[in-house]
């Protein structure tokens, strides 16, 4: 009896197996080759970005429909803004919330850069008063507040995953545009795959969204955080291969060159390649970019340059 019920039970496992592969949609080709969105949500509205110019202050947002509870809003929300028809706010317009925290400089040759800017979210206007709006949080970075400035948004077009290619430890560079990381969102120092970072290129460096840039660090002395030892000892003597330390008559125990002659004079050696990144959003001198694979760690201050197109 158990055994009837038992191979009943697999022939109906396998019925409804043969029902669901009969109607399942089946898999093609152009599913496999269809790109996927580099970045998520919140890389796309929650990045921030380095602006050129102060954001103007005129546009806030001065208040909330709980703000005798609360002094934060997030996604949900009401909240109320200080411009109105007189403005020309129209219902259903849609703006960013933005934080400026302060003026940012190139954190390696000290020259200013802009203003970094949060991202703290977008709102939808609801209704429109004389010289007032309504409007509700539709999307959330952080918390929102009084006196959080607001500026029109702009959907951004956000690149496809490129396909994937081999990518090299060791290279000599395209002779593309090059820069470097200045800042990373949330302000950590060593980078991973899929964090944001920001770069001191911009449109008027000839750069634009989808941009893919390889990482890299120069090999050599500028590299981690090793002393090289006192090469006073290695000095050849004369134009021989004898040693000033160890003097033995006319023979050296040592080696004939020194470590920074080498250096001095070596042919030029492969940089080493750390990653790949991708840019998502461009503004005037510095951009927004994901990082999109490593080899290894990343740094601020690690160097970037234009893959050829």
């Amino acid at each position: 009896m158990k055994n009837r019920v038992a191979r009943g039970f697999v022939r109906l496992v396998m019925a409804l197996a043969a029902c669901y592969l009969a109607f399942a949609p089946a898999s093609t080709s152009a599913d496999k080759d269809k790109a996927s969105p580099l970045a998520n949500r919140s890389d796309v509205y929650c990045s921030g970005f380095i602006s050129d110019e102060q954001p103007g202050q005129a546009f806030q947002v001065i208040g909330g429909q709980r703000e005798n509870q609360t002094d934060f809003f997030h996604e949900g929300d009401i909240v109320y803004l200080n411009m109105g028809r007189e403005n020309g706010i129209q219902p259903a317009s849609v703006f960013q919330i933005i934080r400026p925290l302060g003026e940012f400089k190139h954190p390696f040759t000290g020259k200013k850069m802009g203003y970094y800017v949060r991202e703290i979210g977008l709102v939808r206007v609801l209704e429109v008063q004389s010289k007032t709006s309504t409007a509700q949080v539709t999307v959330s970075c952080d918390t929102a507040t009084f006196g959080d400035l607001l500026r029109p948004f702009e959907e951004p077009v956000v690149p496809d995953a490129a396909q994937d290619h081999p990518l090299a430890r060791y290279g000599e560079g395209v002779g593309g545009i090059t820069g470097r990381i200045v800042l990373s969102r949330g302000f950590h120092e060593y980078l991973s795959a899929n964090q944001i970072v920001y770069i001191d290129l911009g449109s008027n460096d000839g750069v634009h969204p989808g941009d893919s840039f390889t990482i890299f660090r120069k090999i050599g002395k500028s590299e981690g955080i090793v002393k090289y030892r006192d090469d006073k000892i290695n000095q050849k003597k004369n134009q021989g291969f004898e040693s000033d330390r160890y003097r033995g008559g006319e023979y050296s125990v040592d080696t004939q060159a020194t470590h920074d002659e080498i250096l001095r004079t070596r042919p030029e050696i492969p940089r080493k390649v750390l990653g790949e990144l991708v840019l998502l959003k461009v503004e005037k001198s510095t951009a927004v970019a994901v990082i999109t694979r490593t080899n290894e760690e990343i740094n601020i201050g690690d160097f970037i340059e234009r893959l050829s197109k």
